[in-house]
């Protein structure tokens, strides 16, 4: 019987790569960032800026970027548990409180999410994405079986 030790940073990083959210997470916070340096170093005005301003632009840029992930994470959570009814509903809610905003962010990070799970993902789980009726119907049904295999 052969007995292999793994380090922690090991099983860490197999974790990291199990975890679509935490990946969209860092790469999204590190595109926020970088989005902010060019706006910084392009803005004729930067020399002239304070370092408040740059700290709340800052956190405009990350905001927008990380926020508008947040509301796509949870539309999914919500619309895979209400089903079909509900996601449409929230769908044309939110396209009537933000007009086309909705369709290009959720667009945007659907598109990142299939990037994202096919260079970086190596988890079992089903990804889902916003624009995917099926997707969600995929992910619940796993989530149910995983529920009936622990218990």
């Amino acid at each position: 019987m052969e007995t292999t030790f793994e380090t922690s940073s090991g099983a860490a990083l197999r974790a990291f790569w199990t975890r679509i959210a935490l990946i969209e997470f860092i790469e999204l916070g590190s595109l926020g960032f970088a989005l902010w340096c060019f706006f910084v170093i392009a803005s004729p005005n930067t020399p002239d800026s304070s370092l408040l301003d740059l700290i709340i632009f800052f956190t405009v840029t990350e905001g927008l970027v990380l926020g508008s992930w947040v509301i796509y994470n949870a539309y999914i959570l919500i619309a895979r548990a209400g089903g079909r009814i509900v996601d449409i509903s929230i769908w044309i809610l939110a396209t009537l409180l933000t007009s086309s905003y909705t369709l290009w962010a959720w667009s945007l990070l659907d598109l990142n999410r299939l990037l994202m799970a096919k260079l970086f993902y190596r988890g079992e789980a089903p990804v889902e994405f916003a624009w995917s009726a099926q997707s969600k119907q995929v992910r619940k049904a796993w989530e149910r079986a995983r529920k009936v295999r622990s218990a």
